[in-house]
């Protein structure tokens, strides 16, 4: 096998044509299958994402054999050229807002992912919690298709399109919940492309930008329990308490 890149949760390789997406041994079969199924759905709507054929085990290890992709993330190159950045940065939101414009009742629910997430994160005190599961209940939720990590690194560009890649956090609510959690991963990071990709986001759609915004407490503290590193978490608190 040909070693192609490696994550948090997974190495990548390439093998007789195809890509293994490797992961660690600490992640079961089971939450390998529930993020293949994820992609196969994703893929079943007609989206540009690579087409899931089946699980492999490779040295006590499960991964997902796919079609490989042969292309670049964005992410490697747009920062090198404001010109480019601009432009890539509305393919980009054009690729969203088609994703976040399928209907489904096939993806897991927004809902219950937020409050899963939320209800087990540590950073937060009981009471800040409550608040926030008490409001999520009072918002209504759509179906709308949401990746959940939607960002130039998980967008693939071939010779042919561009490739959405990385579906296991993705699920069915609100579009302007999966915009918020785009701009939130830029704010962690970049700061100026987060309020250029809001802006444009927002000029291109007519949203509303207190609509996205709104969601950022929620989205915040759900961010809180994926282990972030103590100054990512003190800032993550901080917006997540800003309207308790």
């Amino acid at each position: 096998m040909e070693f192609i890149a490696n994550g948090a949760q997974a190495d990548l390789y390439k093998n007789n044509g195809m890509a293994i997406k490797l992961f660690k041994k600490n992640l079961s079969k089971g939450e390998i299958e529930y993020e293949m199924n994820l992609q196969k759905m994703a893929f079943e709507y007609g989206l540009p994402v690579p087409k899931i054929h089946n699980i492999v085990e490779i040295d006590g290890k499960y991964g997902i054999l796919m079609e490989y992709i042969d292309g670049v993330p964005i992410g490697e190159f747009v920062f090198k050229d404001q010109g480019i950045l601009q432009q890539y940065l509305i393919k980009s939101i054009e690729i969203q807002i088609q994703l976040n414009n399928i209907a489904t009742d096939k993806f897991p629910s927004m809902k219950d992912k937020l409050k899963r997430q939320i209800t087990n994160t540590q950073e937060l005190d009981v009471a800040d919690k409550e608040k926030l599961l008490s409001k999520i209940d009072k918002i209504v939720f759509e179906n709308k298709l949401c990746h959940g990590d939607f960002h130039f690194f998980n967008l693939i560009e071939t010779s042919n399109d561009i490739k959405i890649i990385d579906w296991v956090d993705s699920s069915a609510g609100n579009a302007e919940a999966d915009v918020c959690r785009t701009y939130l991963l830029y704010k962690m990071n970049h700061e100026i492309l987060a309020e250029s990709f809001i802006d444009s986001y927002c000029k291109i759609t007519k949203v509303p930008k207190e609509n996205i915004l709104n969601w950022l407490p929620f989205l915040a503290a759900a961010r809180l329990s994926e282990g972030r590193d103590k100054k990512e978490n003190e800032i993550l608190r901080n917006i997540a308490k800003a309207n308790l």
